[in-house]
C-alpha cells in the first residue's frame, strides 16, 4: 500500500480521488478524471488497471480502480487517505455547519433582550447576511444582547469597563476592538434606526446617551456665547468665557457639578456639526448669540446640558444634516428638548438643493433609509428624491445669515 501511495507518478491520480470522495457523493459508477496527464501518469495508471488507453485525459472508473486495489487488499479510498491526507465529506460538514448555525440562531432568538422589535429586526438582518462567524460567535451575540438587556443604563453615568466587568467578567470585554464591544456598538444604533457610527466620537456618543460614559471629562458639549446665571465657580467661569467669543466644550462632570440655567425663554441655536459653532465664532465673536454643538449622535453631556437649560425655561431650535443619520439625530432632540426645527422643512431642503445643483460642488450620495420627520411628513421623500446629502456645510452661509438677523434683533431670543 505505501508504495502505490508513494507513487509519485500515481499521485495525480490519487488526489482526484480524494478530491472526488470529499464531495460527498461518489459511487462505484464515478467517474476520475486526470486532464492534461503527463505520459508516466498514464503509463502508471494503465499498469494499475491492466488495460492501455489512448492519448488525452485519463479517465478511470472509481469501481475498477477499487476492484483493481482489492487484488493488493486495500481500497481507493485507503491509498487516497494515505497519500493526500483524510478525506473529510465536504457536503456533510457544511450540512453540519448550517445545522450548527440554526441551533445557535435558535438560541440567540431567545433570548429577553429580542422582545425587543428594534433589537429582533437587527438580529435576523444580521442572520440574514450570514454574520454570525463575522460577528464572534454566538457566544459573543448572547454576551452582547446581555448587556444590551441592561441598557439605557438609568441614574448616574456608568463607565464602560465597570459595565463590562459587572456583566462579562472583565473591564476590556466591551472595548471597541473586540467582537462583543462592536456588537453592542451596533445594537444600540439599531434602536435608533441609524448606521453604526464608524468613528470613536459617534461611537462614545452613542453609548453616552445610553447612560454608559467613556470618561466625564473627554466627553464634553461644545457651545458658544452660553451665559449661565452663575451658581457655582464652573458656571461662573462659563459665562465669563462667552464674553472672549471662543467656543467652550463643557465636560460632562462640570455639567452634573452645578445647576446650568439660562435667563427665562432665552433662545438657544442648537446644530449638529462644530463647523458651524466655528463659523458663528469667526462671525460674530463675543457677540455670538448662545448656541451648542451636539457634534454627531447626542452623547449624555449634551442631553444633560439640554434638559437642565429646557428645564430652566430656554426655549431650543435645532438644525442638522438632511441625511439618514441627520433626521434620526434631530427626531431626537426636537422630541426628547422640545425642540423647534430650525431651517429643517422641506421647502429649506429643497432650496438648498436647487443650489448645490447649480455648483460643482459633489455631495456625498444618501446612506440608509431616511426615517420620517417627526415636524414635517414630506421631509423623508424629498431627500429620497434627492438622492445626496445636504450637510450644514453646503448651507452654512444661510445659517449665518439668519443667526446675523438673531444677533441685531435680540441676541436673546
Amino acid at each position: 500500500m505505501n508504495a502505490l501511495a508513494n507513487d509519485v507518478n500515481l499521485r495525480p491520480l490519487w488526489q482526484a480521488v480524494h478530491d472526488r470522495l470529499s464531495r460527498g457523493d461518489a459511487t462505484k459508477h464515478s467517474k476520475i478524471t486526470i486532464p492534461n496527464a503527463d505520459p508516466d501518469v498514464r503509463v502508471a495508471v494503465d499498469r494499475l488497471l491492466g488495460r492501455v488507453s489512448s492519448a488525452g485525459q485519463v479517465n478511470v472508473i472509481l469501481g475498477r480502480l477499487d476492484e483493481a486495489l482489492a487484488r493488493a487488499n486495500t481500497t481507493s479510498a485507503t491509498i487516497a487517505t494515505a497519500a493526500c491526507g483524510p478525506i473529510i465529506d465536504r457536503s456533510a460538514a457544511r450540512a453540519d455547519k448550517a445545522a450548527s448555525g440554526e441551533r445557535a440562531w435558535t438560541t440567540i432568538l431567545e433570548h429577553p433582550a429580542t422582545r425587543e422589535p428594534a433589537l429582533a429586526t437587527w438580529l435576523q438582518s444580521t442572520k440574514a447576511s450570514g454574520g454570525l462567524t463575522r460577528s464572534g460567535g454566538e457566544r459573543a451575540v448572547l454576551s452582547a444582547l446581555d448587556v444590551l438587556a441592561e441598557l439605557p443604563h438609568d441614574g448616574e453615568l456608568i463607565g464602560r469597563p465597570v459595565l463590562a466587568a459587572t456583566i462579562l467578567g472583565g473591564e476590556h470585554y466591551l472595548d471597541d476592538n473586540t467582537p462583543v464591544g462592536r456588537l453592542v456598538t451596533a445594537g444600540l444604533a439599531a434602536r435608533l434606526d441609524t448606521p453604526t457610527p464608524t468613528n470613536a466620537a459617534a461611537r462614545a456618543a452613542l453609548w453616552l446617551a445610553a447612560g454608559v460614559s467613556f470618561d466625564g471629562v473627554s466627553t464634553t458639549a461644545l457651545t458658544l456665547g452660553l451665559r449661565p446665571i452663575p451658581t457655582g465657580p464652573l458656571t461662573e467661569a462659563a459665562a465669563r468665557w462667552a464674553d472672549s467669543g471662543i467656543p467652550l466644550p463643557i465636560p460632562a462632570a462640570a455639567i452634573a457639578a452645578e445647576q446650568w440655567q439660562l435667563p427665562v425663554r432665552t433662545l438657544v441655536s442648537v446644530c449638529e456639526n462644530p463647523s458651524v459653532i466655528e463659523a458663528a465664532s469667526n462671525k460674530f465673536g463675543a457677540g455670538a448669540p448662545p448656541m451648542l454643538c451636539v457634534s454627531g449622535m447626542p452623547g449624555r453631556a449634551v442631553n444633560s446640558l439640554l434638559d437642565q437649560l429646557v428645564e430652566g425655561g430656554t426655549r431650543i431650535r435645532y438644525h442638522g444634516d438632511f441625511g439618514s443619520g441627520g433626521i434620526t439625530i434631530a427626531n431626537l432632540i426636537i422630541s426628547r428638548h422640545r425642540a423647534e426645527p430650525w431651517q429643517m422643512t422641506t421647502v429649506d431642503h429643497q432650496r438648498a438643493v436647487r443650489r448645490l445643483q447649480q455648483t460643482t460642488r459633489q455631495p456625498n450620495l444618501l446612506r440608509g433609509r431616511v426615517p420620517g420627520a417627526s415636524w414635517d411628513l414630506e421631509l423623508a421623500t424629498s431627500i429620497t428624491d434627492a438622492g445626496f446629502e445636504v450637510t450644514e456645510e453646503h448651507v452654512l452661509d444661510e445659517l449665518i445669515e439668519d443667526l446675523a438677523t438673531l444677533v441685531m434683533s435680540d441676541p436673546q431670543g
